[in-house]
Parts: C-alpha cells; sequence; structure tokens
C-alpha cells in the first residue's frame, strides 16, 4: 500500500470519530432526565399557560358576571343609611321648626322598577346567550390551543426522527466510503470513487447538522408552548402509525353543526344581538318605579322619631335627541351582521369537516405508501450495496439508492406527522376528541 493512500486511511479513521460526536452528544442530550414530556401532558400545561386559552377564560367569567348583574336587576334595591350631624351654629329644623344644633337619622330605603317593558327581562336571556357564545367560544380557544400544541408536539417529534434519518444516512455514506477505500486498495475503484463517497459524507453531515437545528427550534418552541424554559423532548414514538376510525362523513357533519365551537358561538351571538334589538324598543314605552322609605330621626341619641315615605313614578321621555332611534338603529345592525356570521359558520363548519376528512384520509394513505417505497427503497439499497462490492455497479448507482431511502424515510415521518396535525384539525372544528373515541 502506498503511503498516500495509508495516510488518507489514517485521515478517514480520524474524520469517522468527529463525525460520532455529535451524533453522541446529541443521543446524549435528548435523553436528559425530566425533560421528556408526553401528548397529553404538554395539552394539559399548554391549557393552563397559554395566553389564549387563559384570556378566554377571563371573558366568559366577565360573561357569567354580566348574567349575575342581569339577574340582580329583577330584585329590588335596598339602602341603609345612618346620617350624624353637628354645627357651632344652631339651624333651623324644616320638619319640626326648631333652631338645632346637631341630629340623628336612621333611614332604609327600598325601590323596585314594576314596569320596565320587559327590558330587564330582554336583557337577561341577552346575557345568557352571551354566556352561551362565551363558553363556546371558550371551547374553541381550548381545541385551538389543542390543535397548536399537537402541531408542535408532532413538529418536535418528527424532528427528532429526522434526526435518525440523518444519523442513518451518515452511517451509510461512511460505510459507502469505506467500500470505495477498500475497491481502491484492491484496484477495482478509482479515485473518483472515493471522492464522491467523501463527497456524500459531507453532504450527510451538513444534513444531520440541519436536522439536529430543526429538532432544537422545535423543542424550544414546544417548551415556549407548554411555559417551561428550555427545550422539552417530547416522549419518543409519538407519532401516530395510522388513522382512527371516523363515523361517516356526513354524521360529522351533522355533528359540527350541532355542537362546532364556531357555530354555537355564532348562533348564541346571534341570539343576544335579537334580545338586545328588543331591549332597543323598551325606551320607547312608560317605565314604571316603586320607592320608599322608612326613617328614624331625633336630636338626641338614639333617635325614636319616625316615619315613613311612598313613591310611585312613572315616566316616558318624549324626546332625548334620538338616542332611543340611534341604538335602535345600531341593534339591528349588530343583528343583521350576527345573522350573516351564523350562515357562515355553518357553511364554514361543514366545509371544514369534509376538508379535514379529505386531509385525514390522503394523510392516511401517504403513510401506507410511504411505509412500502421505505421497505422498496432498503431492499434496493442492499442489493446495490452488495452489487458495489462485487464490483458491478458504480458508485452513482448506490448513491441514488442510498439518497432513496434517505428521500423515503423523510417522506414516512412527515407523512406521520402530517396524519396527527390533521386529526387534530378535525377534532378542532367538532370540539371533541375523535381519537379518544375510536379508542373506546
Amino acid at each position: 500500500m502506498s503511503p498516500w493512500r495509508s495516510g488518507r486511511s489514517a485521515n478517514l479513521v480520524l474524520f469517522l470519530s468527529f463525525l460520532a460526536v455529535p451524533v453522541s452528544a446529541f443521543a446524549q442530550a435528548v435523553q436528559e432526565p425530566g425533560a421528556v414530556i408526553s401528548l397529553s401532558e404538554a395539552i394539559r400545561l399548554s391549557l393552563d399557560r397559554q395566553p389564549a386559552s387563559v384570556a378566554a377564560q377571563g371573558a366568559l367569567s366577565s360573561a357569567r358576571a354580566d348574567q349575575l348583574q342581569s339577574r340582580g336587576a329583577l330584585l329590588p334595591n335596598v339602602t341603609v343609611n345612618g346620617i350624624f350631624s353637628n354645627s357651632s351654629n344652631q339651624r333651623f329644623d324644616q320638619a319640626t321648626g326648631q333652631l338645632v344644633s346637631q341630629n340623628y337619622t336612621s333611614q332604609v330605603q327600598g325601590s323596585y322598577e314594576v314596569f320596565g317593558a320587559g327590558r330587564k327581562i330582554a336583557n337577561l336571556r341577552a346575557s345568557g346567550a352571551d354566556v352561551d357564545a362565551a363558553e363556546a367560544r371558550y371551547t374553541a380557544q381550548r381545541f385551538q390551543t389543542i390543535l397548536q400544541t399537537t402541531s408542535l408536539f408532532y413538529a418536535a417529534a418528527a424532528a427528532t426522527d429526522l434526526v435518525q434519518v440523518a444519523q442513518q444516512r451518515q452511517e451509510r455514506a461512511q460505510e459507502q466510503l469505506t467500500f470505495a477505500q477498500v475497491r481502491l486498495d484492491l484496484g477495482t475503484a478509482t479515485q473518483s470513487d472515493v471522492l464522491r463517497a467523501e463527497i456524500e459524507v459531507g453532504n450527510a453531515e451538513l444534513a444531520a447538522v440541519d436536522a439536529r437545528a430543526s429538532l432544537r427550534t422545535a423543542e424550544l418552541a414546544l417548551g415556549r408552548q407548554v411555559g417551561r424554559e428550555g427545550a422539552v423532548h417530547p416522549a419518543p414514538q409519538s407519532l401516530p402509525d395510522q388513522a382512527p376510525e371516523l363515523p361517516p362523513t356526513e354524521e360529522l357533519v351533522r355533528r359540527a353543526l350541532g355542537g362546532s365551537p364556531a357555530v354555537v358561538a355564532a348562533d348564541a351571538t346571534l341570539q343576544s344581538r335579537h334580545m338586545a334589538t328588543l331591549a332597543a324598543y323598551t325606551p320607547y314605552l312608560p317605565t314604571v318605579r316603586l320607592s320608599g322609605g322608612y326613617d328614624w330621626f331625633a336630636y338626641d341619641f338614639p333617635p325614636h322619631k319616625q316615619s315613613w315615605s311612598l313613591r310611585l313614578t312613572a315616566s316616558l321621555p318624549i324626546f332625548n335627541g334620538f338616542q332611543r332611534e340611534a341604538a335602535l338603529q345600531r341593534a339591528q345592525a349588530a343583528q343583521r351582521t350576527a345573522e350573516a356570521q351564523a350562515r357562515d359558520a355553518e357553511l364554514g363548519a361543514r366545509v371544514s369537516v369534509e376538508s379535514a376528512v379529505q386531509a385525514i384520509e390522503a394523510a392516511s394513505r401517504r403513510v401506507e405508501i410511504s411505509d412500502r417505497t421505505v421497505q422498496l427503497a432498503e431492499e434496493d439499497l442492499r442489493v446495490q450495496e452488495e452489487r458495489y462490492q462485487l464490483g458491478v455497479t458504480t458508485i452513482l448507482d448506490l448513491q441514488a439508492s442510498q439518497l432513496a431511502l434517505a428521500d423515503a424515510q423523510v417522506a414516512a415521518v412527515t407523512a406521520r406527522q402530517a396524519l396527527g396535525s390533521a386529526v387534530a384539525g378535525l377534532e378542532a372544528i367538532l370540539g371533541e376528541s375523535i381519537l379518544q373515541e375510536s379508542e373506546r
């Protein structure tokens, strides 16, 4: 063997040892204790910590507070007062006709709107519809958070598998370089074979570097989604292998029209706007309010003189600067907008369900095809490796088979990622978990 070839062999050993360092370091980083999280745990943490989910829950609490206030309007107002007054100069008291400098007073006052033209009932029903809409929006945001978390989780899981694919490509490239070097030593290959093999080793290393960088980015994004500092690693074997069994499309559409968060929220908003329009008509009718009070007063403590009062008031605004007309027009415009949004929500639910079903079926089929393609590519590479060792094929044919296998493995990973995201997308549309239902 020539000194040049011996030197090349020694450099090759050092080069392969250097390539093994980042791969082993990455494998050790992935296995850090306490850094692995399951999909269910990631969803639970994101629902508790994501600002959008927390804001939707806060909006629901505000809607319930408004409903409580509307219920309180059905009850009378009661006020208890206690008054003590004292002055350096005496003053004339109109109630007794005496000059006094101090007095004590206790009062109990109450009022109730006897007739309000149905305004309080309309406001109560509107607030109830607002609560229903807020609950639907919270459910929608909850499943949107689940969808986003699931997508980020599967992206990190796919990135993990892609690093393994890149690592396998590195190993095959190193084996190819070894084959080429052996054949060169035996005189059955040319120096061009070794150079091409070294180029593939470099390309494989670059692919591994890119894969590790993408994995780091995906795990950092997942960590932010679940509210944790640093990277979070998805549990191994997290990507789905097959799609869950789905009911017929028409059944899914029917369930979406009846329970989709977007449809429920739009219908509840329409009901609220309808009640607000009815409430806008009430200022055209009179209101009747009954109020009364009971007083204890005296110039010495405790007060012992008593008096009471009762008042029935009726009012009807004749002209208030067109405020009633303007409020009615705004309420009617809001109701028409809500009607259009409710119709669009139903149409959108139907279209979204059918599109999601098609996406799941297509992703499931891609998983089947990509798995078969990986098997075929592995067999083709095995044959090409044997043929190359026997010297009956070229290095270009061997590299083509290696790249075909790497592409097939990448396609299999991305197909599983797309399948998981498509299932989560259908669940977000329906507002229910299809995967858990199929598992039951």
